[in-house]
């Protein structure tokens, strides 16, 4: 059997007798692999040692130890089988523990955590060269990486966005935005469809964000990128029909989905028209940067600022569904997908997060006149 990390995201739910039982039948050491390679991932943003130091992961199950080598700090994370001779840190934890702790859901896990650090130390004047204190402090900081790493949410989301190199911070600052909107889904297990991603950065990003969650990048062409645990790829253009509609068959429902394509104003119409059906109740479709709307280049418009052939003229027309009960019609009028399952509209400086959700709630009651005479002064 194949063991993959959304099977042991799920068994990371599971009660403490049946998740026991379900490692034991994945295979324990399958099971610290995966859950390894996610700390070993996530040591990449945090920070660490400029040099690679080798940490000892000694994990119990079942009455026996498993051990592996995390290599953090310079430039590159590992994880090997094996133990070490004479390791500098030593991090000792029961695997079922640690796999709550990372895939888990919220809390703190960290009851049977032991750290060791085993690194040369002496008194006053005895590193006349300063080597062991050099030593011992590379061993702090990987240990201090490594336990961070295997930690719920040890960074936000700006802090990710530095470390991974996307531009949704510091080009752009959405990710105050974004925390804002996506708190409420970083420890579910949710599915994120991202349209673009230039060189896989926001891509690593929603991965180290969402830890139980899984990414599926949409991109144009196949850039050669090493997708993450949990991270997959899919190519072809955000207008073509055929594709978005396979796309979301073969990958949906979402719980997010994060437009950061061409930001040509028909490609993303395209896009929302075929992919929010297949959003979940409760989920958000994120259009990122908006400004295209006003560029003729890209299909957009500085002088009809109303015209639905753009993204921000569309979403103009999505609040318009949004209040489509107290609108007065000369004949009756049936609602739409988007007039009936667009919940709330968030707008923010060049980006937009549309909310879905059922959108039943009445107009004004009958009584109230509409007519102009009803106003007074």
């Amino acid at each position: 059997m194949t063991v993959t990390s959304a099977s042991v995201v799920a068994v990371a739910a599971l009660p403490e007798h049946e998740a026991h039982a379900a490692v034991a039948a994945l295979g324990p050491a399958e099971v610290a692999e995966i859950v390894l390679a996610e700390v070993a991932a996530l040591t990449g943003v945090l920070p660490g040692p400029e040099e690679k130091v080798p940490v000892q992961f000694d994990l119990g199950f079942g009455g026996g130890r498993l051990a592996y080598t995390l290599t953090v700090g310079g430039g590159a994370a590992s994880v090997a089988a094996g133990p070490l001779a004479e390791p500098d840190v030593v991090i000792r934890q029961e695997l079922t523990e640690l796999l709550r702790s990372v895939y888990g859901e919220a809390g703190v896990h960290d009851a049977t955590r032991e750290i060791f650090l085993n690194a040369p130390d002496g008194p006053p004047g005895s590193d006349p060269t300063g080597r062991l204190a050099r030593r011992r402090a590379a061993a702090v900081a990987a240990a201090r990486s490594a336990s961070l790493a295997a930690t719920q949410n040890p960074v936000d989301l700006t802090e990710l966005a530095i470390r991974t190199g996307t531009d949704k911070w510091g080009r752009h600052w959405y990710t105050g935005h974004y925390q804002q909107h996506f708190r409420r889904f970083r420890d579910s297990r949710v599915r994120v469809l991202e349209i673009g991603c230039d060189g896989g950065e926001s891509m690593r990003m929603w991965t180290h964000y969402f830890r139980r969650g899984e990414v599926i990048r949409m991109d144009a062409k196949d850039k050669a990128l090493t997708a993450p645990q949990r991270a997959r790829s899919v190519f072809g253009a955000q207008d073509d029909l055929d594709f978005l509609a396979r796309v979301a068959a073969e990958h949906g429902p979402f719980d997010l989905v994060i437009d950061d394509g061409s930001h040509v104003n028909d490609h993303v119409l395209t896009s929302f028209r075929i992919l929010f059906p297949h959003l979940r109740a409760g989920g958000l479709y994120v259009i990122e940067d908006l400004g295209a709307s006003y560029w003729p280049g890209w299909g957009g418009s500085s002088t009809e600022l109303s015209t639905p052939a753009t993204t921000v003229g569309f979403v103009k027309e999505l609040i318009d569904g949004l209040n489509h009960q107290q609108l007065v019609r000369d004949v009756e009028h049936d609602p739409s997908l988007t007039d009936r399952t667009v919940s709330g509209i968030s707008l923010h400086h060049n980006i937009a997060f549309v909310h879905k959700g059922r959108n039943t709630e009445r107009g004004a009651p009958a009584w109230v006149t509409r007519a102009e005479s009803a106003l007074f002064l």
